[in-house]
């Protein structure tokens, strides 16, 4: 038996509801209601609105299951951490090796979210952290992460979150955006210039799976000192390129030979 916590939210009946399946896995209406104590209106309507999110299903037997979103949702979860996990040793020994910031991110919500950051010890730590978000449109992340993205993703984001100006080298057209994409959809990696912080540049890679879909991107954090021109950003992909690789090894992202 669980522990009953009377509650008045609605909001909570129903992570109660959904928390006994951690007991076991499906429950018919007559097993809940004896379990949570709520009585049969509550009860049925809560009941409406988990199904109808798909949070809750109905099987055969007319008992409830857990829903596809609650297994979308948990697989999500859990691959994020194994990416991050996975990525944070080589991120560490990148960051060591070249003396600056690496960066994790996905797109989420319209906005590149970080979710893994690794720095060297030796220098003036960034004010970046993890969960926190930055605008996909003028970040080396966050333009590897439209750049392999489908047009129509582009253009929601854009039309939810316009093109923000932050510096005067930030991207500012959807003209000028869709042939920055292009270019970095052809060369396979981004870089901000200065386009969201000025005096501060990225360069950022993909991390593609197995089927060529985009996982997350990662990214190197200088300055203009650090970065003074193309061929110091050219010095550093290699590197870059190698710590994504291992990662994508050992996410089982690359092709059998």
């Amino acid at each position: 038996m669980t522990t009953k916590t009377p509650s008045s939210s609605t909001i909570q009946k129903a992570l109660d509801i959904l928390m006994l399946f951690r007991q076991k896995p499906e429950w018919t209406f007559a097993e809940l209601q004896a379990e949570l104590e709520f009585n049969k209106s509550t009860l049925s309507r809560i009941l409406a609105v988990l199904r109808n999110n798909q949070f809750l299903r109905k099987n055969q037997n007319s008992s409830y299951e857990l829903g596809l979103n609650l297994f979308l949702l948990g697989h999500s979860v859990n691959h994020e951490h194994l990416l991050r996990t996975t990525s944070l040793p080589h991120m560490q020994e990148l960051s060591n090796e070249i003396g600056l910031t690496t960066h994790l991110g996905t797109l989420e919500t319209n906005e590149v979210i970080i979710i893994a950051k690794a720095e060297p010890r030796t220098k003036l730590q960034m004010t970046s952290r993890v969960g926190s978000t930055v605008p996909a449109h003028c970040t080396a992340q966050g333009k590897i992460l439209l750049a392999f993205s489908a047009s129509e993703t582009v253009e929601s984001i854009v039309n939810i979150r316009g093109l923000t100006r932050f510096t005067p080298n930030t991207i500012c057209t959807m003209n000028h955006l869709a042939e920055e994409l292009a270019a970095i959809r052809s060369r396979g990696y981004a870089v901000d210039q200065s386009e969201h912080e000025k005096h501060l540049v990225c360069v950022g890679v993909p991390i593609l799976d197995r089927e060529g879909e985009l996982a997350a991107a990662l990214s190197i954090t200088g300055t203009v000192v650090d970065f003074p021109d193309e061929k110091s950003v050219a010095r550093i992909l290699p590197r870059l390129n190698a710590a994504k690789n291992l990662i994508r090894s050992e996410m089982g992202y690359m092709p059998d030979e």
